[in-house]
């Protein structure tokens, strides 16, 4: 709860929230200084026509939509990819363990296979996940996620080494789990057509290619130039509005709150745009990528499980002239 709270405030503390919240200050302020120095009547003089002002009100407003409504699109790609990733993991590893059924190698070699491939496919999802959150960009280790692996010191120490030394660690990892596939098919503990085999290096590659898809919402970012202009047009509402307010309102209290509301909730706009620009990293407040990556080794050990247990088989208590199902219940009173 604590370290939920201080995420939350964290957010609140962004460089675009604190940004918003000081400029909306200063503009009611302003507002308010005018207000107390007669500029309801003066004001008048200088201000251009209305009509400039809500030009200028609702092209900011479009702008700052824009950036909001591609920064809410990443967040429902990223959860989309996040959630499609570890499927892909488990269904490829779901059909290898399927296919070591029927071997005729010793149960000592088949499990060391299932065993390796099960942790390997748990450490891909996990380098992929620590990947998009942009574990290498200083970002402090207090608000990034740290994900659970299943038993990765039973791999063996030059796997291991490997691994971490790699530049691409996702890559290498992924390339190491299509050669360990490879070598079981040659010792014959994966006894079933390659017609068959090829597809769960179909939804191997499918993983990988959501993973670089995933990629372009963390790592690619809105120009620098798209930026500096929504803060320019900040700026400028900030600036203008307070003129226009205070030679509407009646007093120095409604003109700070009218000009602080409204520049306000401009730049807040643009305060939840740059909170949603990884919706990976777990300072963002936004996916849970931990609990996907626990769902997924919970899936992974409930597979090392049904490896070893027999097929489902239909047991009746009696001969029924139907030969039909005759008892029926939900899946709750089951």
């Amino acid at each position: 709860m604590k370290d939920a709270i201080t995420l939350y405030l964290r957010q609140l503390t962004t460089w675009a929230f604190i940004g918003s919240v000081i400029l909306a200050s200063l503009s009611g302020i302003l507002a308010s200084a005018l207000y107390l120095s007669g500029g309801n009547n003066y004001m008048k003089k200088w201000v251009p026509d209305q009509v400039v002002f809500n030009v200028l009100v609702t092209f900011s407003s479009l702008v700052a939509t824009f950036r909001t409504a591609h920064a809410l699109r990443n967040f429902v790609d990223a959860g989309s990819y996040l959630h499609k990733l570890s499927a892909s993991w488990f269904d490829a590893t779901s059909s290898l363990i399927a296919f070591c059924r029927h071997s005729e190698q010793p149960a000592e070699q088949i499990d060391q296979f299932i065993q390796t491939l099960v942790r390997l496919v748990s450490l891909m999802n996990a380098l992929s996940l620590d990947s998009l959150q942009g574990t290498g960009n200083g970002i402090g280790d207090k608000y990034i996620h740290h994900f659970e692996l299943l038993s990765p010191e039973e791999l063996d120490s030059d796997t291991q080494d490997r691994v971490l030394e790699s530049q691409s660690k996702v890559e290498y990892a992924f390339q190491m789990t299509q050669q360990l596939v490879v070598d079981a098919i040659q010792a014959k503990i994966i006894m079933i057509p390659a017609p068959i085999v090829v597809v769960s290096f179909q939804d191997l590659a499918a993983a990988l290619q959501t993973y670089h898809e995933a990629k372009k919402v963390a790592a690619v970012k809105l120009p620098v130039s798209y930026i500096f202009v929504t803060l320019i047009i900040q700026i400028t509402i900030g600036t203008i509005t307070p003129c226009f307010i205070v030679t509407y309102v009646q007093g120095a209290t409604s003109a700070f709150m009218y000009s602080f509301g409204g520049v306000f909730l401009l730049g807040f706009l643009n305060a939840v745009a740059d909170s949603l620009h990884n919706p990976f990293y777990k300072g963002s407040r936004t996916l849970d990528a931990e609990s996907v990556q626990r769902e997924l080794n919970h899936q992974l050990e409930q597979l090392l499980q049904q490896a070893r247990q027999d097929s489902p088989k239909y047991v009746s208590q009696e001969v029924r002239v139907s030969k039909s199902v005759s008892n029926r219940s939900t899946f709750r009173n089951w």
